[in-house]
């Protein structure tokens, strides 16, 4: 591949993931991860940022290098670990993503993250799930979100 045709791929590419990203609720410097992925899942669970005994969503998070490579390697473990864990698709629910692309972290609700990668890849959540899912019946039984377990206390 010429340099001219490179550099239009790699535009291209920046392209897929500024759309991919679109619906971030916020994003913040990636040195600054840690501190933000734990208040961000505390304040989306209805708490408040700084309370550490509080609920907390899951955090999923990824590092986004090509809109292919998530494509065709990343996307397919989402599913089967949202799968898995019993978040199941289209709605996703008590998980978000903690995106790192370039220099920035991106924060997605999943199911909006899923739901515009479906989208852009032309597959509906239901087809992803067949793909890449567990392979596992799903019950009728609906729950809550999925919040993980309060912290241990500290002695």
């Amino acid at each position: 591949m010429r340099t001219r045709e490179r550099l239009e791929y790699v535009h291209r590419m920046e392209e897929k993931l500024r759309e991919l990203l679109q619906d971030a609720f916020t994003d913040v410097p990636a040195g600054e991860a840690n501190v933000a992925i734990a208040r961000v899942r505390r304040q989306r669970a209805g708490g408040t940022p700084d309370d550490e005994q509080g609920p907390a969503l899951r955090a999923y998070e990824l590092v986004l290098m090509g809109f292919d490579a998530f494509a065709r390697e990343q996307l397919p473990k989402l599913v089967y670990h949202l799968e898995s864990i019993g978040a199941h698709l289209p709605g996703c629910r008590g998980v978000l993503i903690a995106a790192f692309a370039g220099d920035r972290l991106h924060f997605v609700d999943a199911e909006t993250f899923v739901s515009r990668a479906s989208r852009m890849l032309g597959v509906s959540p239901e087809e992803l799930v067949r793909r890449h899912g567990t392979g596992e019946r799903r019950t009728a039984a609906s729950s809550a979100p999925l919040l993980l377990a309060d912290p241990k206390p500290r002695p």
